[in-house]
């Protein structure tokens, strides 16, 4: 079944799926300081290599799978200008699904990522059912801990373990579905 994926509106943002032409704006942000430190995976070295990684995303748009079987990113865009401003996304994960995020720097400290995280969670939960989600952050990462806190996300463990090449202290959060 294809799940219709409507822009996500929130006070302050839009949530919506990403265009081949966002592609200048990903490679900008993905060489933010954070987001090579947090998210090296993630960093794209130059236009070509951000419009490949687009054009992956853009594609399971049209899948039939469930979350649980595939990712679904949005752009996180201002909702007043409509200003590409980062993303969240879902993907899969035992259980359920893994949540990620990135906001662009600066747009930071606003309460912005936690809005965006909150809207994708509740529309997950709510409107597609999924049973659980998680995130998976290193510890040191307190803005992101804070992020997912503020989201309603409750810490599960924490442990040392490999997350993006690095065997670091790494905290899992879990928010579940109550009705399921």
């Amino acid at each position: 079944m294809l799940i219709d994926v409507p822009p996500i509106e929130t006070k302050s943002l839009c949530l919506r799926q990403f265009t081949l032409e966002d592609a200048p704006k990903v490679l900008a942000m993905s060489q933010e300081t954070g987001m090579r430190l947090w998210l090296p995976d993630q960093v794209y070295s130059d236009q070509a290599h951000a419009t490949e990684a687009l054009r992956k995303l853009i594609e399971q748009y049209q899948s039939t799978a469930p979350l649980t079987k595939r990712p679904l990113v949005l752009g996180i865009c201002q909702r007043d200008d409509g200003e590409l401003i980062g993303h969240v996304g879902l993907s899969p994960f035992p259980d359920g699904v893994e949540i990620g995020y990135a906001i662009e720097e600066a747009y930071q400290g606003k309460g912005l990522a936690s809005e965006a995280v909150a809207a994708i969670a509740d529309w997950a939960i709510e409107t597609v059912r999924v049973p659980c989600i998680f995130a998976i952050v290193a510890a040191d990462n307190a803005a992101s801990c804070s992020v997912l806190e503020k989201a309603g996300f409750l810490l599960l463990d924490e442990s040392t373990r490999p997350l993006h090449g690095t065997t670091r202290l790494v905290r899992t959060y879990r928010r579940a579905n109550k009705r399921l």
